[in-house]
């Protein structure tokens, strides 16, 4: 019982998150201010838009499944849906859930890369602000395609091999095909990605030192705090995974419900990012999504007219 509240729960603020996604794209895309960051804001959203979505096939596939054909129906018992026969759910985990969790660790993955090339332009406009034009529109979307590009074959790589990986639902968790071994690429990613959003934060953090010392507040300032934010979020997930595979004898003890509660509070560090970054602590962003929606009005000026007849 305690599985299934979570995981509707879970579904439930992951549809949410994903709702402000499509309506910060929507209205990121359409307003375009000076003052926002928007080819990053439209990289991120569509990697949060991507996730979420993923995260929802997944994690509900096995929900759907065990309503369906109880516990048997993730693993061996026939299932009918009203256009398709699922034979098992083994055989969804592997024809349809081993793609999904491709483009679901895409979506994961690649902010990880975004955060650094943020933090770069951060450094550049703080430090060395004569060096600005490498960030100039055409050079930032062409940076942020070629990041989208690579980030999606070092995924392919596994994919295609022995040691793809794919989601287990129960307990939530990534499984390797050929566990306990995995792809060196995989190995490397899991080992490593978390220094990836730590020396981001710290970065940041002495950016922000430095920019109080010798500046007031700042646009600048602000748009760090926003990368420093995104790199303690991303590190959050990072750090219950290197609890994962530093004390397995401790996690491993576990109930199955701890586990997947535990993996839901992590996914959804990950899911809430982009409201947290740049609804909650953003306050221009903010305002932009609760105009579009209607719960913010913007003053606006009031003309007089004067009409004079002779």
């Amino acid at each position: 019982m305690l599985q299934l509240v979570c995981q509707i729960l879970f579904s439930f603020l992951v549809i949410l998150l994903l709702f402000y996604d499509v309506v910060f794209l929507i209205v990121t895309v359409k307003k375009r201010l000076k003052d926002i960051p928007v080819i990053y804001i439209v990289c991120m959203t569509i990697c949060g838009i991507v996730n979420k979505i993923s995260q929802i096939i997944l994690v509900d596939g096995y929900l759907i499944s065990k309503t369906i054909g109880g516990d048997e129906g993730y693993e061996g018992r026939h299932l009918s849906a009203s256009f398709i026969t699922i034979r098992s759910f083994s055989e969804y985990r592997q024809f349809l859930g081993k793609p999904i969790s491709l483009i679901e660790t895409w979506g994961y993955l690649t902010p990880f890369y975004f955060n650094w090339l943020m933090t770069i332009h951060r450094v550049v406009v703080v430090i060395v602000p004569r060096k600005l034009w490498m960030f100039s529109d055409s050079h930032l979307k062409c940076y942020c395609m070629f990041i989208m590009m690579i980030s999606f074959i070092d995924l392919l790589i596994p994919y295609f091999s022995n040691c793809y990986v794919n989601f287990q639902a129960h307990p939530a968790t990534w499984a390797s095909a050929c566990a306990p071994d995995r792809h060196p690429l995989t190995w490397f990613q899991n080992k490593y990605i978390i220094y990836f959003p730590v020396t981001a934060m710290l970065v940041n953090l002495l950016l922000i030192m430095y920019m109080k010392m010798t500046r007031g507040i700042t646009n600048d300032r602000a748009m760090i705090r926003q990368v420093a934010a995104t790199a303690i979020y991303l590190s959050i997930y990072e750090i219950g995974s290197l609890y994962i595979r530093l004390l397995p004898e401790y996690f491993d003890v576990m109930s199955s419900e701890f586990k997947e509660i535990f993996y839901f509070i992590r996914i959804l560090t990950i899911c809430s990012l982009n409201f947290f970054v740049y609804f909650v602590i953003t306050r221009v962003t903010r305002q932009l999504v609760l105009e579009f929606l209607g719960f913010s009005k913007k003053r606006r000026a009031v003309a007089t007219i004067t009409v004079t007849m002779t």
